[in-house]
């Protein structure tokens, strides 16, 4: 049988699954014993060019090259870049609302198995999930000592694969439901780390399809913890401690093979006491909400992945500049897409240049002297022939790429050389560290920088990994990376440019190890910058390349896909302006279309789901402080419809851009009786989602406050609004909240000038920097409390000019959300008589829009319902 070695650093441009298809289609074309002619092996040629293609590399590629793929998802993660479009962005931290809990998540009596690392949580974990009535099961790690009472103990002597196995058997004889992954250990060690990183691939090989099974009766969860940072290590750790990050690579590739489970990676700041700790991962493990996948606490903020424009490093801390004094090392750097760069590189700044790599460079077989590259395995097969040697595909394969790889190689010296750079080959396993560190002797003094692009991919599903494909990824890439910088004097490192991968910053169907040691580059190169902050440090999380020989109809996956691939010529030119002092201080970033190459399916609403959200928090929030109706803060209606818009979104993925039907029933008053919890119930209604905003009474009584219809399929057409006045006209505004008009304190006080007043229409100049409560839990994608309170407040503001009395809105017909309102700066709010309304003098049915200064429209809350209310005039005078 054709035995396919993809030991080439690549990214899929498809997912696994597709790729694992076409290399059994090659498999079962050769898995004949007779001997391959020169069509059968052209016609193998062929189909690998394909498999290669669709891997992101060139398939005669032997040295890995680095050619990562171009996913808020971030699963979790946005996007800096329109999707396909090629372009550089850094990586970030976005501040994430604080988690509605889902309430009757998990099945009762389902169990929780916790893997303990030694850290200070599992036994909090273990006890508290005991007392929530949870079968908690510990299985503890080599020379974990047991510490957890109350539990089923599992105890693993070693690392064997085949003791997990039984283990985790054992465990699974109670329904799991929960497998809480706890890498919280203080301290690190790298060989150990990786060890670990790897074990809890294993562990997960081992539960996906349990889980997926337990998921059928309720949630089923895989949840990792970390304790780095709180921020997936882009602060800095040591870095010794830095293979812990790759687990959140594991979770964002689990999300996408297994949609059906809660994913997430939890990482928290070590400063965080044991028990405020537990409480965290324990407010994860219960969160509404699937997205994001990757989850930062340090105890003020929650925060999730995301891209922006720059780095979260201080600008100007790297002074290097690259020039012909410069001797860098690079790995993987006789061939393929790695070679590529490097002579661009060459081109640009003319750097010395060591090239490693496992190929070998010797003078080619006499059979090969003088045949074209195309013609080589025809040649390969007749001299197997002539030496009475059966030409298998894979003894083939094997002469055919010993001669391709020595072309390649000198092919890359005479381009570097000629580019102005000098250069020199040597062939070493970078991941024997003696070996690599005797090869660079001679030259380690001169040595200025490393460009990491080595690597290899062994893709299959989580749940078919094997240890071995395992430590054939990692090795490379990690021990790989390890080698080199020990043989190197680490004060004289004054550049270091990783290859990593997309695959690992979103996570990629079928490249959970490949995913997970491109994270540890990310996080390792944030520890290095930390430590080394004058040195240019860089981990590029590539996309695909367009690379190899290209068929249309592999072309045509990809465009379908909507997935654009980088051209060489593109992404080499992107790699040598990294050098430049524009870009000195980018630390983890992303090249290519940043966008993941694989995506988790969409959560669709079958059934009603509850959630709830404790009030506590809120009381004290301003946006409440300052909304006092008399002596009582009373919530904003604003701030409950921001509630029903971001549980939907956070449930179900998608933003929302209709809401219909709010109504107020009965308001919450803080005045000291106001219930502890609220309950938000999402129904499913077709396309829409109802949703009731609830409490329990003392008594047990069911307490209706606000109801909504939320309609994320829905999309307003573009609208503009013409013929209105310019900002800074008219007549200030102030006075509306002290006589009357308007009750609110001074963060809400956002309605600023009264541009054009006439009972047709109303526009008033506003703005207000936003409200976050909760980190924005009450908020949406286009939705924010704070700003969206003003059209309200404009509704007051025409019921007292033109109906002479004060109003409550109690009711909004139907809430039409383009783009979220300006934090901050001034827009324009036009409030006119709806269609249809009587002009009865004790309601008013208002169409409120905010627009752009230029009319576009932000938002329109149309049939926005005000009753007037006399009786309140002196309670919002006196508020």
């Amino acid at each position: 049988m054709l035995e396919l070695d993809m030991d080439v650093e690549a990214d899929l441009g498809i997912d696994s699954i597709k790729r694992v298809e076409i290399m059994g289609v090659l498999q079962q074309r050769f898995s004949v014993e007779s001997s391959a002619g020169p069509e059968a092996l052209a016609e193998l040629r062929t189909l690998r060019d394909i498999v290669a293609f669709v891997a992101g590399t060139d398939a005669s590629a032997t040295t890995p090259s680095g050619t990562p793929a171009a996913p808020a998802a971030a699963s979790s993660t946005a996007s800096a870049e329109p999707r396909g479009r090629i372009g550089r962005a850094q990586a970030a931290l976005t501040t994430l609302p604080e988690p509605d809990r889902l309430v009757g998540a998990y099945p009762q009596g389902s169990g929780a198995l916790l893997v303990d690392s030694g850290g200070d949580l599992t036994p909090i974990l273990a006890e508290r999930l005991a007392e929530q009535g949870w079968k908690v099961h510990v299985l503890r790690l080599p020379g974990v000592p047991e510490r957890a009472s109350g539990v089923q103990d599992h105890a693993l002597t070693g690392w064997g694969v085949t003791e997990l196995s039984v283990r985790v058997e054992e465990a699974l004889a109670d329904r799991i439901s929960l497998v809480l992954d706890l890498t919280t250990a203080p301290g690190g060690d790298w060989t150990e780390g990786v060890r670990r990183l790897g074990h809890s691939l294993l562990l997960a090989k081992h539960v996906v399809e349990p889980l997926t099974e337990a998921a059928a009766f309720g949630r089923a969860a895989f949840v990792a913890v970390t304790r780095l940072d709180g921020a997936f290590g882009l602060h800095g750790v040591a870095a010794d401690s830095t293979p812990a990050g790759g687990v959140a690579g594991l979770v964002k590739t689990l999300a996408v093979e297994a949609p059906e489970l809660f994913c997430r990676a939890v990482d928290l700041a070590p400063a965080l006491a044991p028990a405020a700790a537990a409480t965290k991962v324990l407010e994860e493990v219960h969160a509404a909400g699937t997205e994001p996948v990757q989850v930062g606490r340090d105890g003020t903020r929650r925060v999730g992945l995301t891209l922006a424009d720059r780095p979260l490093a201080a600008p100007g801390r790297a002074t290097a500049s690259l020039g012909s004094d410069d001797l860098l090392v690079v790995t993987g750097g006789g061939r393929g897409i790695t070679a590529a760069c490097v002579a661009e590189l060459a081109r640009q700044h003319r750097p010395g240049l060591l090239l490693l790599g496992r190929t070998p460079l010797g003078e080619e077989p006499a059979w090969a002297r003088g045949v074209a590259d195309a013609g080589l395995k025809a040649a390969a097969a007749g001299e197997l022939k002539a030496g009475g040697e059966k030409p298998t595909p894979k003894r083939v394969e094997q002469l055919y790429r010993t001669v391709v790889g020595i072309r390649e190689i000198a092919a890359t010296l005479e381009e570097v050389r000629a580019a102005g750079s000098e250069a020199e080959y040597l062939a070493v396993d970078i991941t024997d560290q003696a070996a690599t560190a005797a090869a660079l002797a001679p030259y380690r003094e001169r040595i200025t920088g490393l460009v990491h692009g080595a690597g290899v991919l062994a893709d299959q599903l989580i749940a078919n990994k094997k240890a071995s494909e395992i430590e054939r990824v990692f090795a490379p890439k990690l021990s790989g990376l390890r080698s080199v910088v020990a043989a190197l004097p680490e004060d004289a490192l004054r550049h270091l440019v990783l290859f990593s991968s997309v695959a690992g910053f979103f996570g990629n169907r079928g490249q959970s190890d490949y995913a997970m040691a491109n994270e540890v580059l990310n996080a390792w190169a944030s520890a290095w910058k930390q430590s080394h902050p004058q040195a240019r440090v860089t981990s590029l999380n590539w996309g695909a390349w367009d690379s190899g020989m290209v068929s249309p109809e592999i072309k045509a996956v990809f465009e379908q896909r909507g997935i654009t691939l980088i051209p060489v010529e593109t992404g080499t030119r992107m790699f040598a302006e990294q050098f430049s002092a524009e870009h000195a201080d980018d630390v983890v970033t992303v090249l290519g279309p940043t966008t993941p190459l694989s995506e988790r399916e969409a959560v669709v609403l079958a059934s009603d789901v509850t959630v709830e959200r404790d009030l506590a928090g809120l009381a004290g929030d301003p946006i409440v402080t300052d909304h006092v109706i008399g002596a009582d803060p009373v919530l904003p209606a604003a701030v409950a419809l921001g509630w029903a818009i971001g549980a939907v979104e956070r449930v179900g993925g998608v933003p929302v851009a209709q809401v219909r039907d709010f109504a107020v029933h009965k308001g919450i008053v803080f005045d000291g009786t106001q219930p502890e919890t609220v309950r938000l119930v999402l129904s499913p209604a077709g396309d829409a989602v109802r949703v009731a905003i609830r409490s329990t009474g003392a008594d047990g009584s069911l307490r209706p406050h606000y109801a909504a219809v939320v309609d994320a399929k829905a999309e307003p057409a573009e609208a503009a609004l013409a013929g209105l006045p310019a900002l800074g006209g008219g007549q200030d505004a102030a006075g509306f909240y002290a006589d009357g008009t308007l009750f609110h304190g001074p963060s809400l006080r956002g309605v600023r000038r009264v541009l054009s007043e006439a009972r047709d229409r109303l526009v008033l100049e506003c703005s207000l920097p936003e409200h976050r409560p909760a980190g924005g839990a009450f908020g949406g994608f286009r939705y924010a409390p704070g700003t969206s309170d003003l059209l309200l407040q404009a509704g007051l503001v025409w019921v007292k000019l033109f109906h002479g009395t004060a109003g409550l809105p109690l009711a909004v017909g139907r809430a039409d959300l383009y783009r979220r309102l300006p934090d901050g700066e001034p827009f324009l709010i036009v409030v006119e008589p709806a269609a249809g309304s009587n002009g009865n003098s004790s309601a008013a049915s208002l169409t409120i829009t905010a627009c752009a200064p230029d009319g576009l429209v932000l938002a329109r809350f149309d049939a926005v319902s005000v009753v007037s209310a006399p009786q309140l005039a002196a309670k919002f005078a006196a508020s």
